[in-house]
């Protein structure tokens, strides 16, 4: 682990699995970090890494699921999950997918 990335991860305050997953990424740079931790997204994106969340996941998933079932997985996340997002920025997303796809 780098002393940058070591530095990093002791002043956010990320836990032993974060940081060891940011290791791994740190060690092959082809890859992506998926974590819906903002601390940890926040160092992975300053240590520019590729990163994503559950909707990046999701959103990503239109090209193998239709637009129509990603808006609807998009639609159950406040009722079915314990993922937190702004219910705004979950209707922003919902309406470019909607624009895009010309639904």
């Amino acid at each position: 682990m780098s002393d940058m990335l070591r530095s990093m991860c002791k002043a956010f305050s990320l836990d032993a699995g974060e940081t060891e997953a940011l290791t791994i990424v740190e060690k092959h740079q082809d890859s992506i970090f998926f974590t819906d931790d903002a601390s940890a997204r926040l160092v992975a994106d300053r240590m520019g890494f590729r990163v994503h969340g559950t909707i990046g996941i999701i959103v990503r998933r239109k090209d193998y699921m239709q637009p129509n079932r990603v808006i609807q997985v998009l639609s159950d996340i406040p009722s079915k999950s314990s993922l937190h997002i702004k219910l705004s920025l979950l209707e922003e997303i919902i309406m470019e997918i909607k624009k895009k796809f010309h639904l």
